[in-house]
């Protein structure tokens, strides 16, 4: 059925009458597509993004169950599904020491990385975060860290260039030295020993004491303690407690902080830069977040460790204030021959970067 206006009237009037009509309906036609466009825009922005995130931690370590599921969970909460996640642990997707590059090649998209594995790759954080008596507790190093890693030089130096960008930092609890047969107290009791460590700069600390470096991976490490490969250990207690270490050792010290280890979750640049505005802030909001909560967990956890060994019996030496001198003086000896031999400015920048920001997070 075909309908017809008949205008009636004076015709300037009626020129006035269509051309109001003419411009009401264009407008309603631009109006129209204007939100067509921008229901297509919200549909893309909404669009679910699946990413692979993988660990070399098993599905039952306190890592898993306290930090990585929760923040998986609290992604894909925040952005209403938009978000989810294929996990794969326990080197499902790749061993401990691939899982960097595999995140830089684009297999993985977030990981967790372990930087000592990675000194050509990590150049200041794989060796600073060993450095001896550069922090105590886990959340000191953590939080530290963790604000240092989000600006340069260490963003482009150890991440972005790399192809990857970090999300969440963990800093396990410094070192303790662990062992079956010896008690030690001072520098000059390590003298002669094997100790499991890893890291360069961790490996010259060893060698300054007159001792020999094992390097072993965590997966391999009980079963070569057990067979007696090396005679100690320095480790954090809650990595010693995670791979049951503790059936082994006789000795251990607190106290000591012989270094540390500098790990997180990183996630691929490209597809970080995929994502939304709101979805980047969101990924990187609840990396901190846990980055946090997960180093007040450790540290809590590390003290009823160390209770727990006292209690069965594992002889557990708290170093006193005479001792800590000596491992001082020993650790400033350390620091300054390694500083020499890097001979690498931004790397001295960020230790003394580190320093200073750590006091505020004691």
């Amino acid at each position: 059925m075909t309908y017809q206006i008949r205008i009636i009237g004076d015709e300037t009037m009626n020129k006035k009458f269509i051309t109001a009509i003419l411009a009401s309906f264009l407008l309603l036609v631009l109006t129209a597509c204007g939100n067509s466009a921008e229901s297509s825009d919200d549909a893309a922005k909404k669009d679910k993004v699946t990413l692979k995130f993988a660990t070399a931690q098993s599905d039952t370590h306190s890592l898993t169950s306290e930090v990585f599921k929760p923040m998986m969970e609290e992604i894909t909460e925040r952005t209403d599904g938009q978000v989810e996640f294929d996990f794969y642990p326990a080197e499902q997707l790749g061993k401990a020491a691939d899982l960097y590059d595999l995140t830089s090649d684009g297999v993985a998209d977030i990981s967790f990385y372990i930087s000592t594995y990675y000194p050509d790759k990590m150049p200041i954080t794989s060796s600073l975060i060993g450095i001896p008596g550069l922090y105590s507790t886990s959340y000191e190093g953590s939080v530290t860290y963790h604000e240092i890693a989000q600006k340069d030089p260490v963003l482009q130096s150890d991440f972005i260039k790399n192809g990857v960008r970090p999300i969440l930092t963990y800093n396990a609890p410094a070192g303790e030295l662990w062992t079956r047969g010896k008690e030690v107290f001072v520098p000059e009791d390590v003298k002669g020993m094997k100790i499991r460590t890893t890291g360069e700069v961790l490996n010259k600390a060893t060698v300054a004491l007159d001792a020999t470096p094992v390097n072993i991976t965590l997966s391999e490490m009980y079963e070569a303690f057990d067979r007696g490969v090396y005679d100690g250990i320095n480790l954090n207690a809650q990595s010693l407690n995670d791979h049951g270490m503790g059936e082994l050792v006789k000795y251990g010290t607190k106290g000591v902080n012989f270094g540390g280890s500098g790990t997180g979750l990183i996630i691929n640049e490209n597809v970080f830069q995929s994502l939304s505005e709101d979805v980047q802030k969101v990924i990187l909001e609840v990396g901190e977040k846990y980055t946090k909560s997960n180093a007040e967990r450790t540290d809590e956890y590390v003290e009823s460790i160390f209770k727990e060994y006292k209690d069965k019996g594992i002889v557990i030496h708290e170093i006193t204030e005479d001792e800590k001198a000596k491992w001082s003086k020993f650790f400033e000896s350390v620091e300054q021959d390694w500083l020499k031999e890097k001979d690498n400015p931004e790397f001295e920048e960020t230790l003394k970067a580190f320093k200073e920001k750590s006091k505020e997070n004691k």
